[in-house]
């Protein structure tokens, strides 16, 4: 397991006995039945090992089917599957509806960066919108801290130590993974403790019409960087693979910094890329 501090996060104060932790979920649930177990032991149990007050959200579309050229993923989705993570709160969509709501016209014209005719763009407004809807229920509970989680992705390692420092440190901070950052912030999962840190990243939707008029094209990782500015931003080495619908697992690569290049490797679920020497002995 890959351990170490979050960089930069002091956790010396003393636990607060009312502490709430929110876990929130969005985006396309893939293969959940899957990933389910991870999600609850590295992330779910460690929660409610510190806090007083668990829940967890989840905004999800109402998709029976996926088919993305630019990954190569083609597939049938359940879209009952969310029920496995038990929600307290969970909003559902018809996909499409929501491109409605964004400047999507003014946005495009700045350009495709993935260049295939905008699919990869449009799927991103679905997932911040998503993420936004998730967001938002969460808020009302107030939380201390705010898991955001991706359901699709098989998490190697426990947040139990990341938790543990924010849920001590005096400050507000968000902690995102330190490996596939492409010149930006990973946008996979992240840990943020304080009610502006949790609006920063969860409701950065509403932000994608201002940073595509500075002349920027809509791009995951630079727009997350882009929306964090003024917050408190530290890596972490947590370690989490793409699930896709069939039960197969991209083979990430974890050496911290920008990420791979070239074709994704599919591989049984579990298999873990060896790292860099250099990170291997610090981590």
């Amino acid at each position: 397991m890959a351990m170490g501090a979050a960089a930069g996060v002091s956790g010396k104060g003393r636990l607060r006995s009312d502490l709430r932790i929110a876990v929130v979920f969005f985006g396309i649930t893939r293969a959940l039945r899957l990933t389910l177990p991870a999600i609850t032991a590295q992330l779910i149990d460690p929660a409610r090992a510190i806090a007083r007050e668990v829940r967890l959200f989840g905004h999800f579309f109402r998709q029976t089917g996926i088919s993305n050229p630019r990954s190569g993923e083609i597939g049938e989705l359940d879209p009952e599957e969310y029920r496995l993570l038990n929600l307290d709160a969970v909003e559902l969509e018809e996909p499409g509806a929501c491109l409605d709501l964004y400047p999507m016209a003014e946005m495009q014209a700045r350009g495709d960066i993935w260049r295939d005719d905008f699919a990869s763009f449009r799927n991103l407004v679905h997932q911040l919108h998503s993420l936004k809807r998730a967001t938002m229920l969460a808020e009302g509970f107030q939380p201390d801290i705010v898991i955001f989680a991706r359901p699709d992705l098989l998490y190697h390692d426990s947040a139990a130590e990341h938790l543990d420092m924010l849920a001590r440190a005096h400050r507000s901070f968000v902690l995102v993974p330190d490996w596939s950052q492409w010149f930006g912030h990973n946008d996979r999962f992240a840990l943020v403790k304080g009610a502006e840190g949790v609006a920063a990243y969860g409701r950065r939707a509403d932000r994608m019409g201002e940073y595509c008029a500075r002349g920027k094209r809509l791009h995951s990782e630079r727009f997350l960087k882009y929306a964090l500015g003024g917050q408190r931003v530290r890596t972490m080495h947590m370690r989490a693979s793409r699930v896709r619908a069939n039960g197969l697992q991209v083979l990430e690569d974890f050496t911290p910094g920008r990420g791979p290049m070239g074709r994704r490797e599919l591989v049984a679920p579990g298999t873990i890329r060896p790292e860099a020497p250099a990170m291997a002995k610090s981590a």
